[in-house]
């Protein structure tokens, strides 16, 4: 069992707070699960062009639902209201199937279900398969999964092995990926306050289908030149930069894709992302230079997170025993963090839970901000007293 697991009363949760997305929802439903507080949820993504649950938010419940035999009512495509009443955690079955049958996003699906796989009552690996779409618009690619946020799990005392059994892009979707998550008794608190030097970044330029390759090779190029000249710029040495372009294998991919993903590893042992998209329809900026630009805020700006991975720490923060700190640069918090943080406290409030968002008071500097959380600790009993 988990400690602190009791049972408490119904929670409502207003689901347009903050950014008004499907953040809401997945943090709620991970808390829930794990701390066995019901809650209700309304204006489900109500800050959405089309409001309610799509088909990926739809598989999120369902794959709780499994994992912790809960009681649900509003599962279904469009529905602006769920209730969501968490039973124990799954103490037989180990392997867990969420298939959107559409593009929808593989790793939101993993932002909901991970943190619970992590708890569960046993000493044997959970396993998640996930179907949909590994590269898309509105989400994080699976090499962020898989490149960024791993190592930063570990960080926590956290572990997974992957396998991307196929990958998909938009609009056909018909990705597959496989997580094998061991569970653990406790998450550590973190300490993340110097971003350090960039030692290296390395990346991946991808055409799959029927792209041509030389817009594999023209991401690559783009993001190199934007990193070179603004580490440059900004007096910071650059590190070798290896970006490799390639076609994906047909036996690998479902539909025609691009896109680029680039890793920033820094003498600190921080791990910054940034993605880009190729679209045939472009708009803004070249997906080289969008990548690029991902990883050159946060080095520029102190912050020893980018901003993708910023929203997707707090639940781990919150779970933590003990107290973490992360820099989070110039620009305080976006809407996603800020979102994600006001549900968990809305939950877990009562259990201790504080997050507190000060100026860095490390060596005189004053235009940075470090976000500090006093976090629950939840225990998997089941593991320590094994």
């Amino acid at each position: 069992m988990l400690r602190n697991r009791v049972m408490s009363s119904l929670v409502q949760i207003d689901g347009s707070l903050g950014e008004g997305g499907g953040q809401v929802l997945r943090v709620a439903l991970s808390l829930s699960t794990l701390y066995g507080i019901p809650i209700e949820i309304e204006n489900i993504r109500a800050g959405r062009p089309k409001p309610g649950l799509a088909a990926q938010h739809l598989k999120g419940v369902e794959l709780v639902k499994e994992m912790c035999n809960a009681q649900v009512r509003g599962g279904y495509i469009g529905s602006t209201r769920l209730e969501f009443r968490p039973g124990p955690l799954n103490k037989t079955k180990k392997t867990f199937v969420a298939d959107t049958q559409t593009a929808g996003c593989i790793c939101l699906l993993a932002q909901v279900a991970l943190p619970c796989a992590l708890f569960f009552p046993c000493n044997d690996t959970v396993t998640l398969v996930l179907k949909g779409g590994t590269n898309v618009p509105m989400g994080p690619h699976i090499e962020y999964l898989t490149e960024v946020f791993k190592p930063m799990l570990n960080k926590f005392g956290a572990d997974f092995d992957f396998v991307v059994v196929k990958r998909g892009y938009y609009p056909k979707g018909g990705g597959e990926v496989h997580l094998r998550i061991k569970p653990v008794s406790s998450l550590n608190a973190v300490t993340l306050t110097d971003v350090g030097i960039p030692r290296g970044i390395t990346g991946w330029s991808y055409v799959a289908g029927s792209v041509n390759i030389n817009e594999a090779h023209t991401m690559a190029s783009d993001a190199k030149t934007v990193l070179t000249n603004k580490l440059v710029k900004s007096n910071i040495r650059v590190p070798p930069i290896t970006i490799e372009a390639y076609r994906e294998d047909r036996a690998m991919a479902v539909g025609n894709g691009s896109g680029i993903n680039i890793v920033c590893n820094t003498s600190t042992g921080c791990v910054l992302g940034g993605s880009g998209l190729g679209s045939r329809n472009q708009e803004g900026p070249p997906p080289g230079d969008t990548a690029a630009n991902e990883i050159l805020k946060p080095l520029l700006t102190g912050a020893c997170v980018d901003e993708h991975t910023q929203d997707q720490m707090i639940i781990l923060m919150a779970l933590a025993k003990g107290t973490s700190k992360i820099k989070v640069g110039d620009e305080k918090l976006t809407c996603h963090t800020e979102t994600a943080m006001q549900i968990a406290e809305i939950m877990l409030g009562k259990r201790g839970l504080r997050f507190n968002l000060s100026k860095s008071a490390e060596d005189g500097d004053t235009s940075s901000y470090v976000l500090e959380c006093q976090g629950c600790g939840l225990i998997n009993d089941s593991l320590v007293t094994q």
